[in-house]
């Protein structure tokens, strides 16, 4: 049997770097993308057989040579984990500049269309699955987040287009909505205290870990996921339920 070659974007910390280790893990070859070569670098250290590629996923020249060479390695592509994205809270519609919206949706939505463009061909090849990161606030909604909510509801929005698409090319297109989770970037944008109270709003009582949004990530591009397509799964602890 072949081994599987798992994409994995945004692999340099945070989620993208926990579903590379379990992808990794599962005993997939990995491509890891991302701008940070040393976060790269560490991660890659952590695999088996992993090729770290430096890219800008908001760029079509850097998502083709990136996805040339994972497909100059290993010849094929299993799955596709688009986790890239980034959120800056604090303003309103009329607040936000035009380039600001503009670079939220590049990092968020166009990252995803374009490296799953480039990867689509080896995925109908393989038969393969494509993963999505999207966001409970591309779900529920954000206070003060606009460019980051549209961008994360078009992820889901386009997860749907792909499935309904690729699907009968034999891919499987779905999505994942984390809630709250530990990572750099709400580290980055949230005080302490705001990270401890995200807890109270989950029926589990806490926040998330990279590693369970990384988990989800593998059941849906595994065999045991093979009737699941053009979904959206919420991993949040519960937050979706709440009245």
């Amino acid at each position: 049997m072949s081994t599987k070659v798992a994409v994995v974007t945004a692999a340099a910390d945070g989620i993208g770097a926990a579903t590379a280790r379990a992808f990794g893990a599962a005993g997939y070859c990995a491509a890891l993308i991302d701008i940070d070569a040393a976060g790269l670098d560490a991660v890659a250290a952590d695999l088996t057989d992993a090729l770290p590629i430096v890219a800008d996923v908001t760029d079509e020249a850097s998502v083709a040579d990136a996805i040339a060479a994972v497909a100059g390695r290993w010849g094929r592509i299993d799955a596709l984990v688009n986790v890239v994205g980034g959120s800056r809270p604090g303003t309103t519609v009329a607040d936000l500049a035009l380039d600001d919206w503009n670079r939220m949706l590049a990092l968020n939505l166009t990252s995803t269309f374009l490296v799953s463009r480039a990867a689509l061909p080896h995925l109908i090849a393989a038969g393969g699955a494509i993963v999505n990161i999207s966001s409970g606030a591309g779900v529920r909604g954000m206070r003060a987040n606009p460019g980051y909510v549209a961008a994360k509801a078009g992820v889901i929005g386009l997860t749907k287009a792909m499935a309904i698409d690729h699907g009968p090319q034999g891919v499987r297109v779905n999505a994942i909505a984390p809630g709250p989770i530990r990572t750099p970037l709400m580290r980055r944008n949230r005080s302490d205290a705001e990270i401890a109270g995200f807890g109270n709003v989950s029926i589990s009582g806490r926040i998330g870990e990279p590693e369970e949004i990384a988990a989800a990530a593998l059941w849906l591009a595994s065999d045991a996921a093979s009737y699941v397509m053009g979904q959206t799964l919420d991993v949040d602890g519960g937050v979706a339920t709440q009245v």
